[in-house]
């Protein structure tokens, strides 16, 4: 058996758009496995490339080469041509990562932890200690064990359903905004009557 994740047999089972398998290498522990994922619609190949921070350093690189380039062919540095294709590289490279990013959104489960995602990079991450224990559910292994997950039933209910398989990143950070919320009042705990 091994311990990646298998997106094959995901795939196979129907119950949720896959992780992209370059993601699930990047993210996965050891002996981690994905149990549910929300997100986009589709996992394009180009997502790996257009999430990428290294997108920005690459377009400042075409820049510079273009605005070099520039000097040896017009005589001058700031030639208008060479210095606007540079600035529209630049540019053009912040918002592709803005609204890529932002649109490759993902609620990921493990049999670990629950992260949202935000195209290459981790936004927010809670440990099954971490997450409220209306989403836990409490086992036992087969070698009898106590064994700890999160409870796909809550938080699908939690989540909403109405979504199917996908859902925005709107609703998605919403979601972890109000766990983070849940999460607080129940550390606040109850609080003792006043006048004691």
């Amino acid at each position: 058996m091994s311990d990646r994740y298998d997106v094959r047999a995901r795939e196979v089972s129907g119950d949720f758009l896959p992780l992209p398998e370059w993601l699930s290498r990047r993210l996965l522990r050891r002996d981690e496995v994905v149990t549910w994922v929300r997100g986009p619609r589709s996992n394009p190949p180009v997502e790996r490339y257009i999430t990428h921070p290294l997108l920005f350093v690459f377009a400042l690189l075409v820049g510079a080469v273009g605005i070099v380039l520039g000097r040896a062919v017009f005589g001058v540095w700031m030639h208008p041509f060479t210095f606007g294709a540079a600035a529209v590289l630049f540019f053009g490279s912040v918002f592709v990562l803005a609204i890529s990013n932002a649109h490759f959104t993902r609620l990921v489960v493990t049999n670990e932890r629950l992260l949202i995602l935000q195209g290459y990079e981790i936004c927010r991450s809670w440990d099954i200690d971490d997450l409220p224990h209306s989403l836990i559910r409490y086992g036992r292994r087969g070698t009898g064990e106590p064994d700890r997950t999160v409870d796909l039933d809550a938080l699908k209910t939690a989540f909403g359903s109405s979504s199917g398989h996908f859902a925005d990143a709107k609703t998605i950070l919403a979601f972890g905004k109000q766990l983070g919320q849940i999460k607080a009042r129940e550390n606040d705990g109850p609080r003792p009557p006043e006048g004691r």
